[in-house]
């Protein structure tokens, strides 16, 4: 029931757009590893789930495109070219792109969340910043993973550099 909304959105990409496997691959997994993550920590973990007043399932459908929409944005911003002037380690890429994620995301959901929450402590607002950075961190890597795993042709020719060395030409 869950991966209804999941097998929806690759349906609908699939059919409207042809998109490399890198990619779907990369984000369709990382939506699923941190959508995971999250249900660990919000509905196991925690109390979260209680506080919730309308139905369940709506919320977690509502979750399921959320994480979507984050695994499309962790993706984009993995493959940002600012970052080869920091690294061209793809792990440390993926490490990099889930915390700066995971940080703005913690950012705006605390801004936001300010009148709903009730007794927050900074201990708990310290916790949750951890929890997501760790969620996004985790998106991070298998985006790294799919970057690993799975050839793209064009994309790596970016990549492949002529050898102008002493037997170059």
């Amino acid at each position: 029931m869950i991966l209804i909304p999941f097998i929806l959105v690759v349906y609908l990409f699939l059919k409207l757009y042809m998109i490399n496997l890198r990619f779907f691959i990369g984000w369709i997994m990382s939506a699923i590893v941190m959508y995971a993550a999250f249900y660990t920590w919000h509905g196991i973990l925690s109390t979260d789930f209680y506080r919730i007043q309308y139905p369940k399932g709506i919320f977690m459908v509502f979750a399921a495109v959320a994480y979507l929409v984050i695994s499309f944005v962790l993706f984009k911003v993995y493959e940002l070219k600012f970052w080869k002037k920091i690294t061209h380690n793809i792990f440390a890429k993926g490490l990099f792109s889930g915390i700066l994620l995971g940080f703005l995301l913690f950012a705006i959901v605390t801004v936001l969340g300010v009148g709903f929450s009730q007794g927050h402590s900074l201990k708990i607002l310290c916790i949750d910043l951890v929890w997501q950075l760790i969620e996004q961190t985790l998106g991070g890597m298998i985006v790294a993973l799919a970057h690993l795993f799975i050839f793209v042709p064009e994309f790596e020719e970016e990549y492949i550099k002529p050898n102008k060395g002493k037997f170059g030409g």
